[in-house]
């Protein structure tokens, strides 16, 4: 440090130490003392400068009396050194001949202490309070000559620097007429020419080339007007017709308001003019490629928030240049919504990560509305020393055309996916409902839209109606929930076709409406109903007649006739599968009905013979607990047919069958056997049960009367016979059966041996009319 500070204020070279040590030498002789010295102080070492009557260079500043005057930045004052405690044991006090009287004052640079000025005895003394003033004064003019040596020094090291730099100074004075005042002495070197010895004499304007000399003049002339500041370019004739650039930089000197004189500072421009130039050329090639390429730039100032772009950008949008703002919220708001996350995300992780790049396509909103496909690649070009992004760059594409042709082939592959999904469905399924539903929300990603609905023409109690099979859930409300509900049970239909929805039934035609209200068919929407922003309805059509529709709701861009030719396809196969529909379901019916016939007894609507067979032993197949079997037969059908006649007869077996029918549960079975026998089966364990039940139906066939052409027809019977059975564990299917109806039959048997019109049990005497136990039964 006490180097630096020495060198500093040029107190190590020669002329100006010998400059101190003179002044140093007259005091030392004013105060009539030996020693006499400056003392420079660093932290731990003072040093010994401009010195009268010492050889010492430097001691430890904390063994040097001069260090009290640091500590106190005060005048110290010792007339006798070793009656003073601070100064007693001080090594230049202690030793032979030592320091006996001290004289101190710190000295001052640009209000910064940097040392003392002090006068020294061997032997004690005194001063007045006029020669310690007077002391005190002579250390200020010490400080003062060190100052003026340090700007001295710092005037030549600036001189020479100006010198040797490729700038140089120039003055002129503007009273009593503009003239060249000053020149530095680089000035020829810098210029390449002559300069007078009178300075006076150079003119610069007569060196700067003709095509230049207006620059120079109109910035002279502006400083005469007020301004202070100027900069320009110009010009200089040299030898061989050559010519340098150079940068006049001039700032004017007020007195008052008027400017009485022009300083400048002149450098060699031209490499910076060549470089301006490449830049120039470069730039209106790039801009000759840009406009060929039909690329947009754009150049994002991220600290100011400033975003400029090119005119092609402008061109894209359709935007007025002059309408462009520069901030990046103007362009973030033309983005489209699906797409502003995906570039938000993509811009931040480039901001963020050195070398990450944006490299994106999506839309951008034009004057018109209409959202175009724009193409983007960019980076950080310029980052602080922190690595914080400063400056964004990029380059735009209108890539639309291209684009919709790749989404349209896209959307066409993924609808005709869609559509054999859908067919597929169907045919798995065999459910209209099921498969609409499960292909719906692809349908509403497809077609771009927030709601929709499927629906299927059909009629109720004769009037037409839209049954849903597949609808977008917006329950608002409770009345909308319960809407909903009915839609999930498979209930929901549009009986009211006279609004916009309606419409596309009634007119057999798309319906497009991107302004629904203003549409002669909207009839609004009910109370918190999502705001119907566009419509758009699809015809399910065929043979030229409307089967169903497709309606489709706010979507994020008006609906087109692209759209609609888009979803035709859609239209086309769901036509195909309602056909489908009527189709499967007469099939259902047609087979539902043969299935009935073969199982059923034509003449008295009872299941047949083998149904019933195989009715019993699915039963039975799960279940060993017992059940009852009986069979029923008319008594003497063959008289009664034989004497009124079939006719009559069939009219018996049909009001037999009823009163069957009437007296079994919802588990028990009866069916005709064949000719005049019925069979029954009883889903009860408790033999008490059927009994009373068997002994109903005999009753009441009992009091069957027919009117024939003969008379009245009465005292129709019939004879029973029962048994309880179960399946036996080691009995295979049809074994058991066969026993149970062998069982059953005999006792039948027993009956029509007993007389008839009575019930017999198997193994039970037949006059017992009350069943007896199960224990005495024989399985």
């Amino acid at each position: 440090m006490n180097q630096t500070l020495i060198e500093k204020y040029g107190l190590h070279r020669p002329e100006y130490e010998t400059l101190l040590t003179q002044y140093v030498q007259s005091i030392a002789a004013l105060f009539d003392v030996p020693v006499a010295f400056l003392g420079i102080s660093d932290n731990d070492t003072l040093w010994i400068k401009a010195g009268v009557g010492t050889n010492v260079e430097q001691v430890p500043l904390h063994d040097a009396i001069c260090n009290l005057v640091f500590e106190t930045n005060d005048l110290v004052y010792i007339p006798d050194t070793t009656q003073d405690p601070r100064t007693s044991k001080k090594p230049a006090v202690i030793a032979d001949h030592g320091v006996r009287f001290y004289a101190g004052v710190p000295f001052s640079i640009q209000s910064h202490t940097i040392g003392s000025f002090c006068v020294i005895d061997s032997v004690s003394r005194t001063m007045s309070e006029k020669e310690l003033k007077l002391l005190t004064g002579f250390a200020r003019h010490v400080g003062q000559q060190v100052e003026l040596i340090y700007k001295n020094i710092r005037t030549e090291d600036e001189h020479q620097l100006l010198n040797n730099s490729p700038a140089a100074l120039i003055r002129w004075q503007l009273r009593p007429n503009f003239q060249t005042s000053y020149l530095s002495a680089n000035m020829s070197k810098l210029l390449g020419i002559t300069i007078p010895q009178d300075v006076s004499l150079f003119k610069l304007d007569s060196v700067i080339h003709p095509d230049d000399t207006d620059n120079f003049l109109f910035t002279v002339r502006n400083h005469q007007q007020g301004a202070e500041i100027c900069e320009c370019d110009f010009r200089i004739k040299v030898s061989g017709n050559r010519a340098t650039w150079y940068k006049l930089v001039s700032r004017a000197i007020f007195e008052g308001k008027t400017v009485i004189a022009i300083q400048g500072l002149l450098l060699n421009n031209t490499e910076q003019k060549y470089l301006e130039s490449r830049i120039m050329d470069t730039n209106e090639r790039m801009r000759l490629l840009l406009e060929a390429s039909g690329l947009g730039t754009s150049d994002w100032d991220i600290e100011n928030d400033s975003l400029r772009v090119n005119n092609r950008i402008c061109d894209i949008l359709k935007l007025h240049p002059d309408s462009v703002d520069t901030q990046s919220m103007f362009w973030m708001q033309l983005v489209h919504p699906a797409d502003k996350e995906k570039l938000v995300s993509q811009i931040e992780h480039s901001l963020k990560s050195k070398n990450a790049v944006v490299d994106i396509e999506y839309r951008l909103r034009d004057a018109e509305g209409q959202y175009l496909w724009v193409e983007t690649y960019g980076k950080v070009v310029t980052r602080d020393e922190d690595g914080r992004a400063l400056r964004f760059a990029a380059t735009h594409r209108n890539i639309t055309e291209k684009k919709l042709a790749e989404l349209h082939a896209e959307k066409q592959r993924r609808l005709f996916g869609f559509i054999n999904h859908a067919q597929n469905l169907f045919v798995a399924q065999k459910d209209l409902q099921l498969a609409c539903e499960q292909i719906f929300p692809e349908l509403m990603e497809l077609a771009e839209s927030a709601y929709g609905f499927i629906g299927k023409m059909e009629c109720e109690n004769g009037v037409p109606c839209l049954q849903i099979y597949a609808i977008s859930d917006v329950s608002w409300s409770e009345s909308s929930k319960a809407e909903y509900n009915k839609f999930k049970q498979g209930e929901l239909r549009f009986t009211n076709l006279n609004n916009l929805f309606g419409h596309v039934v009634t007119s057999n035609s798309p319906v497009m409406a991107n302004k629904p209200m203003m549409h002669k068919a909207s009839k609004g929407t009910p109370s918190g109903h999502p705001v119907l922003k566009r419509f758009l309805g699809l015809p399910i059509q065929r043979d030229g007649r409307v089967v169903g529709m497709i309606g489709l709701a706010n979507k994020l861009e008006d609906y087109t006739q692209q759209d609609v030719e888009f979803l035709t396809p859609l239209t086309e196969t769901l036509a195909n599968l309602f056909k489908a529909v009527e189709v499967e379901q007469a099939r259902f019916e047609a087979e539902e009905r043969l299935a009935y016939l073969a199982a059923t007894d034509p003449l008295t609507g009872l299941m047949n013979r083998r149904a019933y067979f195989d009715q019993i032993q699915q039963r039975a197949a799960v279940s060993n607990a017992p059940h009852g079997l009986a069979i029923v037969d008319i008594d003497n059908f063959k008289l009664l047919n034989d004497g009124y006649g079939h006719p009559v007869g069939d009219k018996v077996l049909k009001e037999v069958a009823d009163v069957l029918r009437r007296n079994i549960r919802n588990n028990d079975m009866v069916a005709r056997l064949g000719g005049e026998e019925f069979g029954i089966y009883l889903d009860t364990e408790d033999s008490e049960v059927c009994q009373k039940i068997l002994q109903t139906m005999l009753e009441q066939i009992k009091q069957i009367t027919l009117n024939t052409e003969q008379g009245p027809l009465n005292h129709i019977t019939v004879s029973i016979g029962a048994t309880m059975f179960r399946k036996s564990p080691q009995a295979i299917d049809t074994t058991y059966f066969d026993i149970a109806m062998k069982q059953a039959d005999d006792a039948l048997y027993d009956v029509k041996r007993s007389g008839k019109a009575n019930i017999a049990w198997y193994g039970a005497p037949v006059e017992a009319l009350n069943k007896p136990s199960l224990s005495e039964v024989k399985h």
